[in-house]
């Protein structure tokens, strides 16, 4: 017990350590004066008067915060007399996107959860990868955006749908006709109109034996992914109650953006199984 106790002790200790030298870090970033400062310096070095006009500032107000950018560890000034970002700050100034995303979008993830997605820690971790990225609202406009960005795939879709609408099974046909390849994931929770189940299932199923279409089954699909020629994407999350919000779509031609949708469709997909029985899908009328 003497042993567990000094264990415990020494965790709490290096928890509070870490603690500490995050809100050393966390204080020198709590300025737009000195994020400037560090933007500036990663995009090339400079003198403190480049500095100060670069960033629309007084000569002594840069100075004094490139003291404490450097007693950080996040700049140095070296033999050539111009300002460097460290290798420290260039890491740093990396992960502003991740806090810029869910600052601008915390009014959102009040009813939403990414957690509940089934999103692996190491895609949160990056999720300031979306950052540049617009909110599409109301079933209506996203529903004409998918439409969009579906039709305007050239090489492939890639999909992970929990809710597909009455237009959707046909385009998909018809790209994958047009040797468009299609990658289908869907959940056993997914819902499909009885209309695309009655009419175009059967062409579905054509295309998966043809090698056009490919379609695979996961137990439960927690978010909804579409991708377009890695060119556009778009993503859903569910809200508070695990239930994927169909009404909200976050949607982006950034490549960034859409490296991250591709990598967590890659990941969902290696995670499914073979998808060529449809039946097992569920169908409303609508």
């Amino acid at each position: 017990m003497l042993e567990t106790g000094r264990e415990k002790e020494a965790e709490n200790h290096i928890n509070n350590d870490v603690l500490l030298s995050a809100s050393n870090l966390f204080m020198e970033l709590a300025s737009e004066a000195r994020l400037s400062i560090l933007v500036s310096l990663n995009n090339k070095p400079a003198k403190l008067s480049i500095l100060a006009r670069e960033t629309n500032r007084t000569a002594p107000e840069v100075s004094r915060n490139l003291d404490r950018l450097i007693e950080e560890g996040l700049v140095v000034k070296e033999a050539d007399g111009l300002f460097h970002i460290t290798e420290y700050g260039m890491m740093v100034l990396r992960q502003v996107p991740y806090f810029t995303f869910i600052k601008k979008h915390k009014d959102f993830f009040e009813s939403h959860s990414l957690v509940k997605s089934g999103i692996p820690e190491k895609y949160l971790q990056r999720i300031g990868q979306l950052e540049k990225s617009r909110v599409v609202n109301s079933t209506t406009a996203v529903i004409q955006t998918l439409k969009k960005m579906q039709l305007s795939a050239c090489q492939f879709i890639k999909l992970m749908v929990t809710q597909a609408w009455p237009e959707e099974g046909q385009i998909l046909v018809d790209k994958a006709t047009h040797e468009v390849k299609v990658y289908a994931l869907n959940g056993l929770n997914t819902i499909f109109p009885s209309n695309i189940v009655r009419e175009i299932f059967p062409s579905i199923e054509r295309l998966i034996q043809e090698g056009k279409l490919e379609s695979r089954i996961i137990e439960r699909a927690r978010m909804g992914i579409y991708i377009s020629d890695y060119t556009q994407a778009g993503l859903m999350f569910p809200n508070k109650n695990g239930e994927v919000d169909v009404n909200t779509l976050f949607v982006s031609n950034d490549p960034i953006f859409c490296e991250w949708c591709s990598d967590i469709f890659e990941y969902f997909w290696q995670h499914s199984g073979p998808g060529h029985d449809l039946k097992k899908l569920k169908s409303v009328d609508i």
